[in-house]
Formats: C-alpha cells, structure tokens, sequence
C-alpha cells in the first residue's frame, strides 16, 4: 500500500509540471500591457539643459574647423589633404595647424 502511494506521489509531482507549463507560457508571451499614457509617465524624455547651447555651436565654429574649411576651399590644399591627411597639408600651405 506504502508503495502505491509513493508511486502515485511520484506521478502527480512529473505530471504536474508538464501541465501548468502551457498556462505559464501563455502569460509570458503576452506580456504586460498598460495603455500609452501609462507608459509616458514612466519613460520620459530628458530636457536639455541649455534650450540654446545647439545655436551657440552653429554659430561659432571652432579654430580646427575654420581651418578645415579653408583648407577645403583651396584645390590644392585639398588634394593633398586626402593624400597625406588634413594637418600636414595645411601645415603645408598655411603654416603651422
């Protein structure tokens, strides 16, 4: 009778598994969803910290890009950049970088 019951234990504890697996499955590939609204209170985007610092940028160029662009303007200069790169060239036709 002892050996009954632990074979029909034993059973239930691999048969039970294998039956709830299709249920646990289900919830898993449907995930959780929550409406748009919802989901914008939790993500939301980071605001800058200069509204202006963009414009500042666009509006002054840095000294390295000045001198890329005059470099770009003049033909030679130019040429000769993609050949050996663009601080030699000006070095080359301007002076020093």
């Amino acid at each position: 009778m002892m050996n009954l019951l632990m074979l029909l234990l034993f059973t239930l504890l691999l048969t039970v598994p294998c039956c709830c697996e299709g249920e646990m499955n289900k919830a898993v590939d449907e995930g959780i969803k929550i409406s748009q609204e919802k989901a914008n209170t939790f993500v939301r985007r980071q605001k800058r910290a200069y509204p202006y610092s963009e414009r500042y940028y666009e509006m002054f160029k840095s000294p390295m890009e000045m001198k890329q662009e005059q470099c770009e303007h003049y033909a030679p200069c130019d040429y000769y950049s993609e050949i050996v790169g663009f601080p030699t060239a000006y070095r080359h036709y301007f002076g020093s970088v």
